[in-house]
């Protein structure tokens, strides 16, 4: 563990100590912020109102720990990326300089992920503070969408330790730990999203401010998370017919080619990398015909029906939506796998490589990574520095694989 991570779990932390300590504190100390929405000063100050304001609400205290510590990391994280996403602009219309933000949630969300995994943090509750910073600006604003309901039940099923109800908590403490000069009515909006999330109780027969919404299955899930809002959170579609598709995801390096030599061993696998030695392709030559190789190889595959691994870096959704997507329309099941282990380690392990890439080029895709979330695939698993799998969410692999001697015997793998 770090300092400033012992400092935030023994909580409440000392602003002081944390100044001195929090590895993003210096950025934020001095970084503009909009006069008009955040009177009370720059975004460190605004932090530290934060976390006092989240330590002073209603039953904060009377929490279990595993929810204390989840929301306080959230408090000091959900700014982080602020000093690195500023705009100062002039507005037209209300005649005064303007200091934006856009995507400080999002890459703030990134940044927490990957260093509370460096600090050797709970997998699962790591990913709820990611989920927590990634949704703090939404809840304001979720009401006047066309998806509020699917986006409520979305939360619910990307939070592991924390809730709907600790998000709100969040949000409330984060318009506590302002000065604002103007009513914007964000107190108002997360009152009635709240009353939102009640109503709806009833239909889902579930507390969705601290329950998921009660699928049937993991197909259900997963159709109406990444479908239209329209849809019905209670239709149970049939499993999937086709393939069997394990998307690895992880950092070079991280240790993807030893887990699945050892988890699942007998099935076929589709290799940008090893596709890029055999058409002799660098990795700074263009990609296209390399994607495009892959993508037929896996084409290949699901028209037959065959399961089989699709071993690339998967850092982000946009990379590992092109073959969910391929996926999806030949009716095949999609989970993943998460290598999850600390950019040092995947580093150390890269050097010892033939052709190691340079450690620079790793730290910044490390920076790029977003964990996998309930919404792309059916199921999701986690691989730490030992090479043990974990289950996150969908199932239990092992089981779900455990034919792959039978079906795939060594010498006549498809």
């Amino acid at each position: 563990m770090t300092a400033w991570l012992d400092h935030i779990l023994a909580g409440p932390a000392d602003p002081d100590q944390m100044a001195r300590d929090f590895p993003w504190a210096a950025a934020m100390i001095g970084c503009p912020h909009d006069a008009v929405y955040h009177a009370e000063g720059d975004p460190w100050v605004h932090t530290c109102m934060v976390a006092e304001a989240l330590e002073a609400s209603d039953g904060f205290q009377d929490l279990p720990g595993d929810r204390r510590e989840v929301l306080r990391l959230a408090a000091w994280f959900h700014d982080v990326a602020k000093p690195m996403t500023t705009e100062i602009i002039w507005d037209e219309e209300q005649q005064r300089e303007r200091v934006r933000q856009p995507g400080h949630a999002s890459r703030g969300a990134r940044i927490a992920w990957q260093a509370l995994v460096d600090a050797g943090y709970d997998l699962l509750k790591a990913r709820d503070v990611h989920t927590l910073v990634f949704w703090h600006q939404r809840p304001t604003h979720l009401l006047s969408q066309r998806n509020t309901l699917q986006r409520v039940v979305e939360l619910g099923h990307e939070l592991h330790h924390a809730n709907w109800d600790d998000l709100l908590r969040l949000c409330r403490a984060d318009q506590d730990g302002r000065i604002c000069l103007t009513r914007d009515g964000a107190d108002d909006n997360l009152e009635l999203l709240r009353m939102f999330i009640e109503e709806a109780n009833a239909n889902a027969g579930a507390d969705l401010l601290t329950e998921p919404w009660p699928f049937q299955s993991d197909v259900a899930r997963r159709r109406y998370l990444a479908g239209d809002p329209d849809d019905s959170p209670f239709f149970t579609p049939q499993d999937p017919g086709g393939s069997r598709v394990i998307i690895m995801s992880g950092l070079p390096g991280s240790g993807k080619d030893t887990a699945i030599a050892q988890h699942f061993g007998n099935m076929p696998v589709i290799s940008l990398d090893a596709l890029r030695k055999e058409m002799g392709i660098s990795a700074t030559d263009n990609q296209g015909r390399l994607i495009q190789a892959g993508i037929e190889a896996a084409r290949s595959h699901l028209r037959a029906g065959q399961d089989f691994v699709w071993n690339t870096t998967g850092i982000t959704a946009q990379l590992r939506q092109k073959i969910i997507g391929l996926s999806r329309g030949y009716d095949a099941r999609v989970d993943a796998v998460s290598i999850d282990v600390p950019a040092s380690i995947a580093i150390s392990r890269n050097r010892g490589r033939k052709d190691p890439l340079p450690d620079a080029a790793i730290e910044k895709l490390a920076r790029k990574r977003e964990p996998v979330m309930a919404a792309e695939v059916h199921g999701l698993w986690s691989v730490d520095a030992d090479l043990q799998l974990r289950p996150v969410f969908g199932g239990d692999p092992i089981t779900r694989y455990a034919n792959f001697e039978q079906d795939y015997p060594e010498g006549a793998r498809p």
